[in-house]
């Protein structure tokens, strides 16, 4: 069974999840992984933070019954994969731009 941990400390506007040694499948790309093609097993692992606040948002939606607070902020992810033959093994997290990244909570339905 793989390791797992998660932590969201909303307050400080920081969150990471890990998971190590997950396994799986390499379908070798999407047509193949969608058709349930050839494959090999492959082992995984990643962990990811968010951390830092760009922008907070509220969103309040009566009629559709929907809110949420979110924080805009950055992220990073650490990863690597192996297979017979193979590995893979990202950069080290912090060494890319971070595109887009939120946390944060929502209630919506009869938890509105």
């Amino acid at each position: 069974m793989p390791d797992e941990s998660v932590e969201v400390d909303l307050e400080n506007a920081t969150a990471s999840m890990s998971l190590s040694d997950v396994e799986l499948r390499d379908f070798f790309n999407i047509p193949n992984s969608l058709m349930h093609g050839k494959s090999v097993p492959a082992v995984a692992s990643f962990h990811m933070r968010w951390h830092g606040i760009n922008k907070r948002v509220h969103l309040h939606d009566t009629k559709n019954h929907f809110e949420a607070r979110f924080i805009e902020d950055n992220a990073t992810i650490r990863w690597r994969a192996h297979e017979k033959g193979f590995t893979f093994v990202s950069a080290p997290a912090g060494t890319s731009t971070t595109v887009f990244a939120e946390i944060g909570t929502e209630r919506n339905g009869v938890f509105f």
